[in-house]
């Protein structure tokens, strides 16, 4: 998945708080929820619960994110 895009929803993540969350699927079928995204070259580094997760940039085919106290969420591929 292209940089931009990621980076457009860690924005979001980080302008919703606390009650908002972002799920990344992957290639394979995983799915990996984070409270915190950032990217550095071909990785995207997930924080969720206080653990970390790294995932290569490539492997993610699409995010959603859901703002809780919104109500709301939205896919990108």
């Amino acid at each position: 998945m292209d940089a931009a895009i990621i980076e457009e929803y860690a924005q979001k993540l980080r302008a919703a708080g606390a009650r908002a969350t972002l799920v990344l699927f992957t290639r394979s079928g995983h799915e990996h929820p984070a409270h915190e995204v950032r990217t550095a070259r071909d990785l995207v580094y997930l924080t969720h619960d206080g653990a970390e997760t790294v995932i290569l940039r490539s492997e993610i085919v699409a995010i959603r994110f859901r703002d809780a106290g919104a109500g709301s969420s939205r896919v990108g591929f």
